[in-house]
């Protein structure tokens, strides 16, 4: 037999209780999205971007929903990989398993966003090969970080994640009370630039509300990642829900809040070439509270989601390398438990993009069709999930008729298509293409190894049930 499943026992409880887990979560999910979105966003929509981005978080939940309902019924240990392995079946976690490799580009896009902040506040940055420095250093700086074990780096995340807060909401507090433009007159011509829908220019979404919608929904998903702790946490199907949830009103109140202040103190005019808001912040705060806000805000929204994107890939992958998918000495760990080789796989395809000098929305598109091509995978474990694991189902906090969790799943699933095709047309055809064709290679990679290699996957996905997590295992094998 190709692959045999090995059902593992459930490990004893981890370190993480809810504050870790909320500050990985909203450290994941605010980053390059809220800071280097909102402008582009801006020139797209006008003064509607603060609704777009509400209407972008909406979505973003309803997207990720399925995942609430799943890690409330079971506890992970390796994230998405876990559940498709678990639920899906073995040969879709191996496909899942050589695609995700690509995912680590994400790591580029926290790198170049810092790096264009600092080339905005200090013209001497501003130049390529400045940039490419800043980003090699930031990426050098969170490798070590996650190279010294899970603890230091949630440590590290705590204060990130409570500093950007702070910063996040003192931008917004201090902008709307300093507002000057009729951001909620739905009627001034300002308010829709280009109307409600899409606009296209040379084939490729430029603008609209929808439009501007659809950019802003990869910055408001990243919090669903936080399954991929279960195995450290201390209550995975208590707590990991429950902050799943909780990131929602924290990304309403921070994002909109910081799109509303970001639109009005400045016309597009003003905003010029600029794709930051650092000059809003200039015109929003005197000197000294600038820069506070340029470290507190900015800087650390993206080295936050940098920091927690390293862990969260090496979990993930770790987990396919201990199963035999991809090598296992390429999953090593060091004596912190850190994933050396894989760590330095992250760090070097996250390089890459700066190297070249790939734009921030380019590379956003490229992540968010790769995440969009996930979603078909994680579609099939969603809708297994009742059946393989009836009894956690019905024992779950978030249980809801079978029925209405089919047709949550279907939206979910429904939304990802339309970003998969947002992505599309926001790249040039080649470079969709050259994606695509990424994607699929790996896949095949993936379904050739299941049928040729010896693979022994050890189940990470713990119901509380042992009777019934030996019967999922059992199920999964055939």
């Amino acid at each position: 037999m190709a692959i045999k499943v090995v059902h593992e026992p459930e490990p004893k409880p981890g370190s993480l209780g809810k504050p870790e887990l909320y500050a990985l979560a909203i450290g994941q999910v605010i980053g390059a999205g809220v800071i280097t979105l909102i402008v582009p966003a801006i020139k797209m929509t006008g003064y509607s971007a603060w609704l777009a981005y509400f209407a972008a978080i909406i979505m973003g939940f309803v997207m990720i929903l399925p995942t609430v309902f799943v890690s409330s019924t079971v506890r992970m240990g390796g994230g998405n990989y876990s559940m498709l392995c678990g639920l899906a079946g073995p040969n879709i976690a191996g496909i899942y398993a050589f695609s995700y490799l690509t995912q680590c580009l994400s790591l580029s896009l926290f790198g170049a966003s810092a790096a264009a902040y600092l080339g905005d506040i200090i013209p001497a940055l501003s130049g390529h090969l400045p940039r490419v420095i800043v980003g090699a250093a930031l990426l050098t700086f969170f490798f070590v970080v996650n190279l010294m074990g899970i603890d230091i780096m949630a440590s590290a995340q705590k204060l990130m994640t409570w500093l950007l807060i702070a910063a996040l909401i003192l931008f917004a507090v201090v902008g709307i009370a300093r507002m000057k433009l009729p951001i909620f007159d739905f009627s001034d011509p300002n308010f829709l630039i280009n109307g409600w829908g899409i606009t296209f220019e040379n084939g490729q979404i430029s603008g609209g509300f929808i439009g501007a919608t659809l950019l802003f929904v990869y910055s408001t998903q990243g919090y669903y990642m936080t399954t991929a702790y279960g195995g450290d946490s201390k209550n995975a199907r208590r707590d990991i829900p429950i902050v799943l949830l909780l990131a929602v009103p924290t990304l309403i109140v921070l994002y909109v809040g910081v799109a509303m202040a970001g639109v009005g103190v400045m016309t597009v005019e003003e905003y010029g070439a600029s794709t930051t808001l650092v000059f809003a912040a200039q015109r929003i705060f005197p000197t000294v509270l600038f820069y506070a806000f340029i470290i507190g805000g900015p800087i650390m929204a993206l080295l936050s989601t940098l920091n927690s994107s390293f862990a969260y890939n090496a979990i993930t992958i770790g987990q396919s390398c201990d199963d035999g998918w991809l090598p296992k000495a390429f999953g090593k760990k060091n004596a912190k438990g850190s994933r050396v080789w894989i760590l330095t796989f992250m760090y070097v395809v996250g390089m890459i993009p700066i190297v070249f000098g790939l734009s921030i929305t380019v590379i956003t598109n490229m992540v968010q069709l790769i995440g969009a091509c996930f979603a078909f995978l994680n579609f099939v474990a969603y809708i297994k999930m009742p059946k393989l694991y009836p009894n956690a189902w019905k024992k779950s906090r978030f249980h809801i008729p079978d029925g209405l969790y089919y047709l949550i799943c279907c939206v979910s699933l429904a939304g990802f298509i339309v970003t998969l095709w947002k992505s599309c047309l926001s790249m040039s055809p080649g470079l969709a293409a050259a994606n695509v064709a990424a994607i699929v290679v790996l896949a095949i990679i993936g379904i050739v190894r299941g049928r040729k290699g010896e693979i022994e996957v050890h189940t990470s996905i713990w119901s509380g049930d042992a009777a019934e997590d030996a019967a999922a295992a059992a199920i999964g094998q055939k």
